[in-house]
């Protein structure tokens, strides 16, 4: 996502710079309404402001199809580090890599990618080198595959929830799961894995 703003403004945003480049005008605020369902102009017109207010768009007031976008939205997906497909590693942020890929290829949300380490993933055809595609988002469903964070380490593990605790389960049969008791603290989700890229 671009720095600095909400997964919404990056959306508008978006959309404003995509509309330019496709019509060369920007749309008004109320197109930007109708295109993200909101009910009123006045979310469309806040969101514009803050864009205005954050450095990314500039407009002449009083005036409709002045928006000029002065920070475009940033492209690929970043990898941020690597992830341990086997026991829990130190996560380590090392954005200094983009991935030349369309987020939107994966869908809606703000995307990241970690390379992988080990091999209890291997049954799920993730191998080591891999770098898996995640969506940023703290919850997920039974059976996602999903980044988490265990005591400042992260795995990557299929997650299972049972009244018993928390199974975070390998996909590799010689490997165990990983046990989350009710009396423990529970570990944060980072995203849930959306796409994988091999490169040979």
């Amino acid at each position: 996502m671009t720095r600095g703003l909400t997964e919404r403004q990056a959306q508008v945003l978006k959309f404003i710079s995509d509309h330019l480049a496709q019509h060369g005008y920007p749309p008004t605020v109320r197109e930007v309404a109708a295109h993200f369902g909101f009910r009123s102009p006045r979310a469309a017109y806040d969101h514009v402001k803050a864009l205005e207010k954050k450095g990314y768009l500039r407009s002449v007031p009083g005036r409709s199809r002045t928006l000029e976008v002065l920070k475009a939205p940033e492209r690929g997906i970043p990898v941020l580090g690597r992830i341990a497909a086997g026991p829990p590693i130190l996560a380590v942020e090392e954005a200094d890599e983009v991935l030349d890929l369309d987020p939107a290829f994966f869908g809606v949300g703000r995307f990241f990618a970690l390379r992988v380490r080990g091999d209890s993933m291997v049954e799920a055809h993730i191998q080591e080198g891999d770098l898996v595609i995640l969506r940023a988002q703290e919850d997920a469903r039974p059976g996602d595959i999903v980044a988490v964070l265990l005591d400042d380490e992260v795995t990557l593990k299929q997650f299972f929830p049972h009244p018993q605790g928390l199974e975070l389960r390998p996909a590799n049969q010689n490997l165990e799961s990983i046990w989350i008791t009710p009396d423990q603290e529970p570990p944060r989700i980072l995203g849930v894995m959306k796409g994988l890229v091999r490169k040979e």
